[in-house]
Parts: structure tokens; C-alpha cells; sequence
């Protein structure tokens, strides 16, 4: 009886190792298409028969996890740089907008209005109608420069929104990740959908910013911003914040930076992610344009040089045709206090009519119309403060860059979103679940499980004969 009490208690040793693994079969089913799942391989291991010892042997069940961290990691760093990518996009899409290439632009119609309003003026300098068309194109060029001023000053804000927001979600991120390993640390011993709920969100962190997850002691994380700055160590939770950076030019619109919870600055550690992608927007590529931190803005340079340029071939011309020459009032005004806010400023002299504009130049050569045919063929000449550039070159090289940073993100996310599913292919294989692989486990185990309650049923007959034979 001792021998088959111990076949039996063999037998159902089995049965719940079968019942493990086939449910551990079917969880890997159930989320075969959950993210972050990695499939869990139920492992069958004979137990020790030493009968002497009261050990019946038989089989046990210990599940495995496939999770490979090399493959996870690869897919959170490609993940990184196509969000800074993606981030990129987005943000460009207005800029580019702002920087049309077509004439119907409003800096290059104004401009292109105001040359021929001159060169109709030069034609008949007394003539009023002339005149007023000059001042009515000036009123056109200041109108688009505030107008373009405007726009990108309305992107800004919206990155700085962007950025807030971005910031916000990696904190979230991270508080879910201090969760998971709080909750570690109180229940002990990892499982599967507490695991996938951990990568995701550990995706979605790499998506925002570049961070290295470290594995510690139980399976606790932590994770490094940039390999360097903890967001997470254990319980402790670090959050970041967005602030003005100060250093820059007074009056400059200032950059933004990212500080740690200790105040530190940490933005030269983010190098991908959408953060990386906001914060190359906002401290390179619009005060490049519009002005900040350290940057005077092409669009304030423009303005100015164009301002200057007619300013100055007025001031050279006289409102009186005989000594003592009278030098010309200046067309346009701005803020000269304020390099950065020129464009934002430029205006038509309000205290100018159209009769007090001058075209006789008292050379020499005198002529009459000598600078209004300068002012007309200003264009065509290069400006000292543009480098040598005319208007339109230095205009053009602006919509240039616009249009090259564009073209390269939309490359680079294009080319990256390929490397992404190249990774997440490579992290399927290791670890991803596969249904046919499923469905013949499934199989297998149900025939190993009906053939572990055969020997139950056949153990149970052998009993029921003993007991009837001694009976």
C-alpha cells in the first residue's frame, strides 16, 4: 500500500505541475499581443525518488522568463531617437509654414512690392500717388516682419507648452516605475503582467527621453536620465522641471533648460527622446531665427539691414536741391534698444508723409531721382550686415534652413521608424509569444496531463482491489 500510496501522491504531483504549465500556456495566449508581455516558458523538472526518505519523485513545474534585456534595451534606444525625430516633425510643421517658399510669402511679396514701388517713384519723383505707393509698401514690409515676428513668437509658447507637458509625462513615467518597485519590495517575487506593465512604460519613458534601466537586487529598477541623472533608485523618486535659463542676453527671450529635483541643470544630458526634439527646437533652431539666449535672430538681422539700408540712402539725399542740403527723414524705425525685438518692432515713421520723401541726390553727380533709383536697385546690391548678401539671399538661406531641418527630420523618422521595427522584430523572436509554438505545448501538456490521471485512475482500481481482496 506504501508503494502505491506514494505512485499516487507521484502521480498528483504531476498533475499540478501539468495544470501549472498548461496555465501558464494559455496567460501567454491571453497576452500574446499585450505590450511589454514576454512570454513565459513552463520548465518540467524531475523531482528527487528517494523512497527511503519519503521522497516519491515524480515531476515538478518551475516557469522561466524569456525576457531578454539586450533585445529590450535595443528597442528602448532606437525608441529614444525616433521620438526625437517624430518630435522634430512636429514641431518644424509651423515653421515651415511661417517660411513658405512661394512669393506669395508675406516677407518676399512685401519686399518684392516695395523695390517696384521705388523704381515707379524714380520714374517721377514729384509725383504723389508715387510717393504714397513707397509708404503704403513700407507699411507692407514692417506688417510682415511683425506679422512673421509674431508667428514665431506663438511657436515658442507653444513649444515651452510642449515642454511643460513632455516634462510632466516623464515624471508620471517615473512615478509609475517607483510604484512598481515599492510594490516589488512589499510582495516580494516578480510576475509576468506586472513585468510587461513595467517595459511598456519604460518604452514610453524612452520615447520622451534617452534613460538607462538598471536591474538591482529582487528586480527592482533604475533608471538614468542620460546614464547619469537618477529618476528612479529603488523607492526614491527625482522629479525634473522646465525653467527660463537666465544666462543669456538681457531682454533676449531666454532659452529653456531642464533641472533636477536638486536644481541642477541637466539638459546636456538629453540627447533623444521628444524632450531632445523640443529642446532643439526651442534653443537652436527658433533663436536662430527669432531671436534668444544668445542670438540676435536672422529674421531681426534682416529687418534691421533692410531698415538701415533705406534709412541710410535717405539721410544721403537732400530735400532741397541747392546748398545747404537738408538730409532725408528715415522711412523706418524700430526698437534699438532691443536687438532681438527688431523685426517685432519695425514700423513706418509715423511723423513721415509721403511729400517729405527724398530722391534728389546731391551726388556728385546731382540728379533728381538718384536715390530713389539706389533705393530701387538696393536689392541688387550686397548688404555688409547680411555678409555680403542681398535681401533675398539672406531670406532665402533662412527659408534654406527651415526647409533642410525639415527634410532631415522627416528622413531620419522615416529611416528610424524601420530600425524601430528591425528591434522590436529581433525583441519578438527572443521573447515575443507565438501561437503555433503555444498551441503545440498546449497540446502536449494536455496529453501529458490525461496520461498523469490514467496512472491515478489505474492507482485508484489497483486500491479498490487491495481493499477487496483483504475484505
Amino acid at each position: 500500500m506504501g508503494s502505491l500510496f506514494a505512485a499516487l501522491n507521484s502521480a498528483s504531483n504531476a498533475l499540478d505541475a501539468f495544470q501549472r504549465s498548461i496555465d501558464v500556456t494559455q496567460n501567454n495566449v491571453t497576452n500574446a499581443n499585450s505590450p511589454g508581455y514576454a512570454k513565459q516558458i513552463p520548465t518540467l523538472q524531475s523531482a528527487n525518488f528517494v523512497s527511503a526518505n519519503g521522497l516519491s519523485g515524480g515531476v515538478v513545474e518551475q516557469t522561466q522568463d524569456s525576457r531578454n534585456q539586450f533585445a529590450d534595451t535595443m528597442v528602448r534606444n532606437q525608441i529614444s531617437i525616433a521620438g526625437a525625430y517624430q518630435q522634430l516633425q512636429t514641431s518644424l510643421a509651423p515653421l515651415q509654414n511661417v517660411f513658405d517658399v512661394s512669393d506669395n510669402s508675406p516677407i518676399p511679396s512685401a519686399l518684392n512690392q516695395l523695390f517696384q514701388s521705388f523704381s515707379q517713384w524714380s520714374t517721377q519723383p514729384s509725383n504723389s500717388a508715387y510717393q504714397s505707393a513707397v509708404v503704403a509698401a513700407a507699411q507692407q514690409v514692417s506688417a510682415a516682419f511683425q506679422q512673421t515676428a509674431s508667428q514665431l513668437s506663438s511657436i515658442r509658447n507653444a513649444t515651452d507648452q510642449d515642454l511643460q507637458s513632455t516634462v510632466a509625462q516623464i515624471n508620471q513615467d517615473a512615478a509609475k516605475i517607483q510604484a512598481y518597485n515599492v510594490s516589488l519590495g512589499k510582495n516580494g517575487g516578480t510576475d509576468a503582467g506586472a513585468q510587461a506593465n513595467l517595459e511598456a512604460t519604460l518604452e514610453d519613458l524612452s520615447n520622451l527621453a534617452n534613460v538607462q534601466v538598471l536591474t538591482g537586487v529582487g528586480g527592482t529598477v533604475t533608471v538614468l536620465l542620460g546614464g547619469q541623472t537618477p529618476l528612479v533608485i529603488g523607492a526614491q523618486l527625482n522629479t525634473l522641471q522646465v525653467q527660463a535659463d537666465t544666462s543669456g542676453t538681457p531682454g533676449a527671450p531666454p532659452n529653456a533648460k531642464i533641472v533636477d529635483s536638486t536644481g541642477t541643470d541637466v539638459t546636456a544630458q538629453v540627447t533623444s527622446g521628444a524632450l531632445s526634439g523640443l529642446l532643439t527646437v526651442r534653443n537652436n533652431i527658433l533663436p536662430s531665427l527669432a531671436g534668444g539666449g544668445t542670438q540676435v535672430g536672422s529674421l531681426n538681422t534682416l529687418a534691421q539691414s533692410i531698415a538701415d539700408s533705406v534709412n541710410n540712402l535717405l539721410a544721403q539725399g537732400s530735400s532741397t536741391s541747392t546748398p545747404p542740403y537738408q538730409p532725408g527723414a528715415p522711412l523706418f524705425t524700430y526698437n534699438a534698444t532691443s536687438p532681438t525685438s527688431v523685426a517685432s518692432s519695425l514700423n513706418v515713421n509715423q511723423s513721415l508723409t509721403p511729400d517729405q520723401l527724398v530722391a534728389f541726390d546731391p551726388g556728385p553727380p546731382a540728379a533728381s531721382n538718384g536715390i530713389a533709383l539706389q533705393l530701387a536697385n538696393l536689392d541688387n546690391t550686397g548688404s555688409s550686415q547680411l555678409g555680403g548678401s542681398t535681401f533675398t539671399q539672406y531670406l532665402s538661406a533662412m527659408t534654406a534652413q527651415v526647409g533642410n531641418a525639415v527634410s532631415t527630420a522627416n528622413a531620419g523618422a522615416t529611416a528610424q521608424a524601420s530600425v524601430v521595427s528591425q528591434a522590436k522584430t529581433l525583441q519578438q523572436q527572443l521573447s515575443g509569444v507565438s501561437l503555433d509554438e503555444e498551441a503545440v505545448r498546449l497540446v502536449q501538456l494536455q496529453s501529458a496531463y490525461q496520461a498523469a490521471s490514467k496512472v491515478v485512475t489505474v492507482i485508484d482500481e489497483l486500491t479498490q482491489t487491495l481493499i477487496n481482496m483483504v475484505q
